[in-house]
């Protein structure tokens, strides 16, 4: 297990930081319907948290918070493409565990980094124009790939985004069919990690629930918001989120 007694050394001030963090990431992620890890995982390494904690931190409250939505928004589920998307990012959390014992964290936040940033860009260049009908293959590897950065570095979520954000799908479907991914993906990457040793142990329980309630609170109201933006809005701030998190990852690759 992971080891959380320096969560006993964190003074009041940063702990009440990474509160309003983890709201107001648990709120732009209703609103967007993926931008939970994309936000608090950057601002997160700022306030001194290991990834290593984050990681799993992360996967648990966007779980708990995607249930409800995928449920409420069932109706707009593509499920045939949104299970093959799960299935293949199993490979890639695998990957991403094996990647984690051979590859500094550093490294792999800045390639990280690099290729939201780039597949970002082509992407909002390409959606201006028209939307983008996905290639064979296509969902499946974005499924891959979300495991693997959701396994390294809780991003699981910027792949599928980049992928429905491409074809411009309609804000209720985009967030429904992410829901049901991130709990499909959670639930494998963090039985995953619970395998190989990879959760905060017990000590954590008190702070994380109290970021639980918060979160679910903010992440219903961001959802409610969201159903009122305007299909290129809504796109535009997903790609925006996208953006935001690949230069974070670049500018505190250090951390």
């Amino acid at each position: 297990m992971i080891d959380a007694s320096f969560l006993t050394d964190q003074g009041y001030l940063t702990l009440t930081i990474a509160l309003l963090v983890i709201s107001g990431a648990a709120l732009l992620g209703g609103i967007s319907g993926f931008g939970f890890a994309l936000i608090s995982t950057p601002f997160m390494l700022l306030l001194g948290f290991p990834l290593a904690f984050i990681v799993p931190i992360n996967l648990t409250l966007a779980l708990l918070m995607r249930v409800n939505v995928a449920y409420r928004l069932r109706e707009h589920i593509r499920y045939q493409r949104v299970v093959v998307m799960a299935g293949a990012s199993i490979p890639g959390i695998l990957l991403g565990l094996f990647i984690l014992n051979l590859v500094a964290t550093t490294t792999i936040k800045l390639v990280a980094g690099l290729v939201v940033i780039g597949a970002t860009i082509l992407i909002w260049y390409n959606s201006r124009r028209r939307p983008m009908k996905a290639w064979p293959g296509a969902v499946a590897l974005a499924g891959c790939l979300g495991g693997l950065l959701g396994a390294t570095t809780s991003l699981n979520g910027v792949p599928p985004v980049l992928l429905l954000a491409s074809e411009q799908t309609a804000p209720r479907r985009f967030q429904a069919e992410l829901a049901l991914f991130f709990v499909l993906t959670n639930i494998a990457t963090l039985t995953l990690l619970a395998w190989r040793g990879r959760l905060p142990d017990p000590s954590a329980l008190p702070l994380v629930s109290l970021w639980l309630v918060v979160s679910l609170v903010a992440n219903h109201i961001g959802t409610n918001l969201g159903a009122r933006l305007p299909t290129s809005t809504f796109r535009n701030l997903a790609l925006a989120l996208a953006l935001v998190a690949g230069v974070m990852s670049v500018v505190t690759f250090q951390k």
